[in-house]
């Protein structure tokens, strides 16, 4: 991750950039899981939608996770994953938000949005679905 934020010539970090720095830390307290410690997936990005982006991890268990990056948020509904493959075990959670997503497989994952208000979602700028168990 590269940040282009630096201290004024008396050392000082001016507000503006101030600002943006609590909201990327405010992120990744979200979403830190999807950045720290990961490796390239397979894929770098999505083959069917644009804007997602892909990190991956070992967990505990050493199987791997991969994590979505949603660079825009879906409308509620359906959304498409073309790159990677269900399992019968997989499970599919947005980060900071309570309970599994349901999803269909086959060709992609078709991942069921919740209609989430505004002042529910779990960050701004980027949402981050994690895939447990896919190919």
């Amino acid at each position: 991750m590269l940040i282009n934020v630096g201290p004024t010539k008396s050392g000082r970090i001016i507000p503006i950039f101030e600002e943006r720095l609590r909201s990327l830390g405010d992120w990744l307290n979200v979403n830190g899981e999807a950045i720290y410690g990961t490796i390239p997936w397979t894929h770098q990005n999505d083959t069917v939608t644009p804007n997602v982006w892909y990190t991956s991890k070992k967990n505990a268990v050493g199987d791997l996770d991969v994590y979505a990056i949603l660079l825009s948020w879906p409308d509620p509904g359906t959304f498409m994953l073309g790159a990677p493959t269900d399992t019968r075990s997989t499970l599919i959670t947005l980060l900071g938000y309570p309970g599994y997503l349901s999803y269909t497989g086959g060709a992609g994952i078709g991942i069921e949005i919740p209609a989430i208000p505004i002042n529910k979602m779990p960050c701004k700028y980027a949402w981050v679905l994690k895939l447990e168990h896919v190919l």
